[in-house]
């Protein structure tokens, strides 16, 4: 007894259904994140009411990315330049935000100010890199095996 049809499925209709999917899960990010916007800004409720949410929303980013990075390798790999310059603009514009909501912080907090502005951005393209970098290893070792 049969349940379903066999179709066979093509290229297109396997490039269309991820598609859609990654549409689906970017819909869904971004709506994830105007809740917790709303929560935190409009309804003002405390950051610890939230943090579940932030770290759902953080898993499924950043989950997201590292699995399109190692497995799917299509991902460009930053050059050391790249790499250098990406540094640069995140820390530039993470600390004119935190300058322009917070002013100048006291030189003796700078393991809770300076020091994650600056090592924050460092970790994520560093990161970025050696995941890419893995991506792009994992597929040209699977091209060479077929």
């Amino acid at each position: 007894m049969m349940l379903f049809q066999k179709r066979p499925i093509d290229e297109r209709m396997r490039q269309t259904s991820r598609l859609v999917a990654a549409l689906g899960l970017g819909l869904t990010q971004v709506l994830l994140a105007g809740v917790i916007f709303y929560r935190l800004y409009v309804l003002g409720q405390p950051d610890a009411e939230v943090r579940d949410f932030q770290a759902v929303l953080a898993i499924s980013i950043f989950g997201t990315l590292a699995l399109q990075l190692f497995m799917g390798g299509a991902l460009p790999v930053p050059t050391l330049r790249g790499m250098v310059i990406g540094y640069a603009i995140l820390a530039a514009m993470i600390t004119g935000v935190c300058l322009a909501i917070y002013g100048v912080p006291e030189a003796a907090e700078w393991h809770s100010t300076w020091l994650p502005t600056l090592l924050g951005p460092a970790l994520m393209v560093g990161a970025y890199a050696g995941l890419a970098r893995l991506g792009q290893w994992n597929v040209d070792r699977q091209i060479e095996a077929d």
